[in-house]
């Protein structure tokens, strides 16, 4: 597979994943979007994964695995920014989880980094963290702390989901059944509450709950897909251009008074993903 196609599909997953958290940010009604985009998954993935191979006992068990960490993760990410703003949560919780990532697979898994490959992936975390440094704000230690929770979440996974598209009978087996249960936790979650969920629901929650759905599993389907040919930490980390388009949203479309302070760091991860990226 081209160098150049994979990372040019993980910049498109980028972009998705930048405007889904956008959206669960500035919506009201976070919780329904969630339970509409849950539902129009399962409308989706459920014809795709007849034509797929069923998967073995011991992919069923990543599958389920991956689909509650992924469940949970949504619900976290919908907490934590109740608590901090989207350039101070996003980027302490992408960044942390790339090195998190690279530091497991350099010790444990068998996928082989190069030094300057780490070099890059550190600058990438570096960069992340500078873009959500504020002199004008007081530290947010409870946004810190859920960030990094979250961080863990993406990398738990992450690595999950790397093991199952890699021992899968088909890598399309264990991404249609992990896309299509992946969203249950949010759908149980979003009848629970009654000022909250799919019990307020009008038309244009319903069109950005069917935009969510697409773009949300479109933007992790395509680095999970990706994961087949590179090393899953590299995946991380050039995914997380997705803070430069964050930015971007939020500078032009959002209007945020932000951007100055944003541009070296911005500078630094992408040429962190540069690097990364010739030594692929």
């Amino acid at each position: 597979m081209p160098d150049y196609f994979l990372f040019t599909l993980l910049l498109i997953a980028a972009l998705s994943h930048a405007v889904c958290h956008s959206i669960l940010k500035y919506n009201k009604n976070p919780l329904g979007i969630l339970g509409i985009t849950s539902i129009f998954e399962i409308i989706i993935f459920t014809p795709l994964v007849l034509t797929v191979p069923l998967p073995t006992p011991y992919i069923w068990v990543l599958i389920i695995v991956s689909a509650l960490l992924h469940g949970s993760y949504r619900l976290l990410v919908i907490y934590s920014y109740n608590y901090g703003d989207l350039s101070f949560i996003y980027p302490i919780a992408r960044g942390s989880s790339s090195l998190l990532l690279a530091i497991i697979s350099l010790i444990y898994l068998t996928d082989k980094i190069s030094l300057l490959g780490f070099i890059a992936i550190v600058m990438v975390c570096i960069g992340l963290f500078l873009i959500s440094y504020s002199d004008r704000l007081k530290f947010n230690y409870s946004a810190f702390g859920l960030g990094v929770l979250t961080a863990i979440m993406i990398t738990t996974y992450t690595l999950v989901d790397g093991i199952g598209v890699r021992h899968s009978i088909s890598p399309y087996t264990f991404l249609y059944w992990m896309l299509l249960l992946n969203g249950t936790p949010a759908l149980l979650a979003s009848f629970l509450f009654k000022n909250n969920g799919l019990r307020i629901i009008n038309k244009d929650l319903v069109f950005i709950g069917i935009a969510f759905g697409i773009l949300a599993p479109l933007a992790y389907g395509l680095a999970v897909w990706c994961m087949q040919y590179l090393p899953i930490a590299y995946v991380s980390s050039m995914r997380e251009t997705s803070i430069i388009f964050a930015t971007l949203i939020g500078t032009i479309i959002l209007k945020e008074n932000t951007a100055s302070k944003r541009i070296a760091p911005s500078i630094f991860i992408v040429a962190g993903i540069s690097l990364l990226y010739f030594q692929i």
